[in-house]
């Protein structure tokens, strides 16, 4: 029910920002950087990888103060980056795509100022349709995340807070499972970022 209430609140809040929050409940946004691991490895006449570039990721929040040490969220999260082969010492762009991912997590404060999150959710892809995803997007992937955070104090006016976010998905399309892919491949990704609290407390 919390993690119903949050999502809905945030699709809510995206929508209409000078809405007005209940006292425990906060409304956040972040941006950074992501590195993603390979995506496709395979060898035709020489091995080669398909991998995203670094990426800028925005994400935009809910937060809810639960009874005792934890807090509930629900975040959305976009990264915009180009697709890049790997082969032979060379890269060649062959595309860009873009990833959306939704988690309904928990956080706890481990220490003064430092935190850990726990997050689980789904991953869809937004990209054109061409090689990999030629014959469709793969669906949603699920996705596992963890993250920790730091708070300075000299940004507890604002909720600043750093954080680095490892998430997992396992990603294979069709088109990949037409030319003889039987394994979704497991993605990790890890990502830099810098909070701030837009509403609430």
């Amino acid at each position: 029910m919390t993690g119903g209430r949050t999502l809905a609140l945030l699709v809510l809040l995206s929508v209409s920002p000078s809405a007005r929050l209940p006292a425990q409940i906060s409304l956040r946004a972040s941006v950074g950087a992501r590195y993603s691991t390979t995506m496709v490895h395979d060898s035709v006449v020489v091995p080669f990888d398909l991998r995203p570039a670094i990426a800028p990721t925005v994400q935009l929040g809910v937060r809810e103060q639960l009874r005792g040490p934890w807090t509930a969220d629900a975040t959305l999260d976009l990264s915009s980056a180009k697709l890049k082969r790997h082969e032979s010492g060379s890269t060649l762009d062959v595309g860009s795509l873009t990833a959306i991912a939704v988690t309904l997590g928990l956080r706890r404060e481990l220490a003064p100022g430092i935190g850990a999150r726990l997050g689980v959710g789904g991953l869809v892809y937004s990209t054109d349709e061409s090689g990999v995803f030629q014959r469709g997007k793969g669906g949603v992937f699920p996705l596992v995340s963890l993250a920790t955070t730091y708070a300075p104090q000299f940004g507890t006016s604002r909720g600043l807070e750093l954080s680095l976010q490892y998430d997992l998905h396992r990603f294979i399309t069709p088109a990949l499972r037409s030319v003889g892919f039987n394994r979704a491949r497991p993605v990790h990704r890890i990502a830099v970022a810098v909070s701030g609290r837009l509403l609430g407390r």
